[in-house]
Formats: structure tokens, C-alpha cells, sequence
């Protein structure tokens, strides 16, 4: 079930008391209205009655869809400086909620799950609107690489990360994400037939172009390409 805790918060502005609901788990089957409400950006948002500023809160909580196989453990964006640290806490959740060590018929529903950990809205929306489409998160993570390797113009910055952000029949629209607000700045649709192409490239594992990606994302909880640049930023 979906399950909310009632706080008071400071407006970051006037520092003024806002009503919030604080969400610490999303089940998408029971609840597609915050399903919608996470795709349209307005999930975990509040008006400040007294100054009228919006502002949103990190995400903290854990997302579950039977329907589309998803287990999302969203993190603050800032949080990714600490992922693998993160990825076993959440990996150990996994298993004593849906995996080995939960019970054997809660197991079952376990294996329908991919479990995931994503750090901000924009990548937890990210996997929802791949999983919609029925795509392959690895393999985006791999065309996103592509995209910035082939893309000398775009805009980029340690405060910003690529996201896809929709899906047609023979496109998809990448674009470059303030981490700190969710502003998009610079987009760019990138042909199916490529997505396609690294499909099956990656399928060949270690022999293809892509075996670093590949070995990286491989049983991974955070498949992202951040994790990539957080390892070269601490190596």
C-alpha cells in the first residue's frame, strides 16, 4: 500500500509552517493516480499559503509496480556521491521484503520485480517512462552514453544529468536535467532504430562495443550513467 506520514514543513522561502504529506512507499497498482502524479512532476509538491512559493521534496521512499515489474528505491539526488553504500542498504530491503529472505509467497511476487535505485525525481521518473514503453533501462543508460559522446554542443555540467523523458513509436526524447530543480534545458530525439542497435550490441556481452557498460550495469541496482561519473570524480 501507499503510505503517507502528515508533517508540518518550513516554506524554504518565509519559512512560514506548509502542510505536507510525506510519502514513504507508492504502490502504483492500488494508487495510478500518484503514478500519473510523478510523471507530471507535481508528486511531493506544495504551495506555501503564506508567500505562495512551490517547492517539492527529495525523494525518500519506495516505489512499487507489480503490473510493470518495477521495485524503485528513490534517494535524494545528492545522495549518489554515497551509491554504493546505498546500493547494498537497498539490496538487503529487497531481499527481506520480496527476495530470499522474505516469505516463500511474497517470493513469487518478487520475481516479477526488477529492483532499482535511482537518486531524484527526474531519474525516478526516468524508469518509469522506460518501463512504460517496455524498454530496456540498461540499454538507455547506453544510448544516453552515446548521445553526450556524439553531442560536443550540449550542455554539460556535474549539476546536470541526461534523462529520457518520453517515448513515440520511432523516437525518443532525451534531454539534459538541473538535478537541483528538475529544470530540462537542452533536447534531443534520437532515432528507435539506435536503441535498437545497441540492444543488440550489449546482448553479446564482453564481445561487443559496449562490455564496460555492460559489465557496470550487469546485476546492478543503480543503473544509471551518473554512477559512471561518480566513480571517475572519486577514482
Amino acid at each position: 500500500m501507499s503510505i503517507f506520514e502528515p508533517v508540518h514543513l518550513d516554506c524554504p522561502e518565509c519559512g512560514k509552517p506548509v502542510a505536507f504529506k510525506v510519502v514513504h512507499s507508492v504502490n502504483a497498482d492500488r494508487r495510478p493516480d500518484l503514478r500519473t502524479a510523478i510523471l507530471a512532476r507535481r508528486f511531493q509538491r506544495e504551495t506555501c499559503g503564506a508567500c505562495g512559493t512551490t517547492f517539492r521534496l527529495d525523494p525518500s521512499f519506495v516505489y512499487i509496480d507489480l503490473k510493470r515489474g518495477q521495485w524503485l528505491a528513490a534517494h535524494p539526488v545528492n545522495a549518489i556521491a554515497h551509491w554504493p553504500e546505498r546500493e547494498t542498504e537497498m539490496r538487503a530491503v529487497f531481499e527481506g521484503s520480496y527476495g530470499a529472505q522474505a516469505p516463500r509467497s511474497v517470493q513469487k511476487m518478487g520475481a516479477r520485480l526488477k529492483p532499482r535505485l535511482v537518486f531524484g525525481w527526474s531519474a525516478l521518473r526516468e524508469k518509469i517512462v522506460a518501463a512504460e514503453a517496455g524498454l530496456d533501462d540498461a540499454v538507455v543508460e547506453m544510448l544516453k552514453m552515446m548521445a553526450m559522446a556524439h553531442a560536443p554542443d550540449a550542455p554539460f555540467s556535474g549539476t546536470s544529468s541526461v534523462r529520457l523523458l518520453a517515448v513515440q513509436p520511432h523516437r525518443l526524447l532525451l534531454g539534459w536535467v538541473r538535478n537541483f530543480d528538475d529544470a530540462m534545458g537542452d533536447l534531443r530525439w534520437v532515432e528507435r532504430a539506435l536503441y535498437d542497435e545497441i540492444a543488440a550490441e550489449a546482448a553479446l556481452g564482453a564481445e561487443g562495443d559496449w562490455a564496460d557498460a555492460v559489465a557496470a550495469f550487469s546485476g546492478a541496482l543503480l543503473v544509471d550513467v551518473d554512477r559512471l561519473m561518480v566513480d571517475a570524480d572519486t577514482a
